[in-house]
């Protein structure tokens, strides 16, 4: 296949995800590991360690491991800190016609994607793999335990002069995933969270995918089947958390990272509260795509494929009565008032109160910063619809 010629030169192993004949070597490493155990069991509390690792160490395939573990620990997560998910659009998605680009928008670190996949799997279809950044991954049984799960590496951090290198070895992969493995794939509309709620595709993302083709650029993201998914939260669990970066870049100032914060964030998103949550689906975008084959600057292609990706997440964004809250709260205004009610707004209110007190910031800037986390997706919605 011409569009793939350039990938025979490049090596995988250090970002693929693992195979099935590495599913037992890698799934034994993990039983060794005291801390895996301890977490898997305190979601499986009828069940002895002795017996999970006898449950772990039957299966034989990822899919398996996927289907009967991965699954229904995403299940046990739903029950303890999830109202109720709900997926839409998922009987757009025909995978008689190819496997598919999941572009959505980025909230949680861990669920965005193992919800997308928990809906996957029930419905029947195949799961995807994942895009995650290697930052992500300091802890040696984290990065086994991912690429068991179906997951890949976005190298991060790496030095200027290795920085082309690791995004034609990336932009290789996905296209090889895609195209000759058949397999779908989801990866975030930009690089880290949406800490704002303001959801918005970085086209430097697209224009990696393109880095190892050199075939027409619409024949090839028609080739990607773009499919944008919108994830949304009815509460963030790690809303307060992002408060202080948050502040920090409104003041000019650099943030550093605290040792083990991205950790504090995945565990905040697994075990805090959720609410709702809805992910919808969108069709394909390759007819759209199409409309664009007369122009002839790449860069406005690609900025024209972001627009529609971001319309199609703010359109498919399920608005929560938080989301209206926290956007008649921000305006001083009762434009929705019929969206919620007069409790469920004193709800919130006291429910903001009490995150910003727990990092010593109830003031007014921090609660700006929190309601405009919430509301954004309620702005956005608004400048799509016009």
């Amino acid at each position: 296949m011409i569009f793939l010629r350039k990938i025979g030169i490049v090596n995988f192993e250090n970002i693929r995800s693992y195979n099935n004949s590495e599913y037992l070597p890698v799934i034994n490493r993990l039983l060794e590991e005291p801390v895996f155990l301890e977490a898997i069991n305190s979601y499986f509390e009828d069940y002895s360690i002795i017996e999970l690792k006898e449950q772990l160490l039957s299966y034989r395939t990822i899919n398996e491991f996927q289907s009967n573990f991965v699954c229904r620990f995403i299940y046990e997560i739903e029950k303890r800190s999830i109202s109720q998910i709900t997926f839409k659009g998922l009987e757009n998605i025909n995978e008689e016609k190819g496997a598919r680009l999941f572009i959505s928008n980025h909230r949680d670190i861990v669920l965005d994607s193992a919800l997308i996949n928990f809906g996957l799997d029930k419905y029947k279809m195949n799961t995807c793999e994942i895009a995650i950044g290697s930052n992500l991954l300091g802890i040696p049984w984290v990065k086994d335990l991912v690429r068991l799960n179906k997951s890949f590496i976005v190298q991060r951090n790496v030095p200027k002069q290795e920085m082309l290198a690791a995004s034609i070895q990336l932009s290789s992969y996905i296209q090889y995933t895609l195209l000759e493995n058949k397999q779908s794939i989801w990866i975030a509309q930009r690089e880290g969270r949406a800490k704002d709620g303001n959801d918005k595709t970085n086209p430097g993302v697209l224009k990696m995918f393109a880095l190892s083709s050199d075939i027409n650029l619409i024949d090839f993201y028609k080739n990607m089947n773009i499919t944008p998914v919108s994830i949304s939260y009815e509460y963030d669990p790690c809303d307060e958390l992002k408060i202080t970066e948050l502040l920090a870049k409104e003041n000019g100032e650099s943030y550093v990272k605290r040792p083990n914060e991205d950790v504090q964030h995945m565990v905040r998103g697994i075990q805090g509260k959720k609410g709702n949550i809805k992910i919808t689906f969108s069709n394909l975008i390759n007819d759209r795509i199409e409309e664009f084959r007369d122009i002839t600057n790449r860069n406005e292609i690609i900025k024209r494929i972001a627009s529609i990706i971001d319309k199609e997440v703010y359109l498919n964004y399920h608005l929560w009565p938080t989301n209206y809250i926290a956007y008649d709260l921000l305006n001083n205004s009762n434009e929705f008032k019929s969206k919620y009610t007069f409790n469920k707004k004193e709800d919130f209110i006291c429910y903001v109160k009490e995150k910003l007190t727990s990092i010593n910031q109830n003031n007014d800037d921090a609660r700006r910063l929190f309601l405009s986390m919430y509301a954004n997706p309620v702005k956005n919605r608004l400048e799509a619809l016009s």
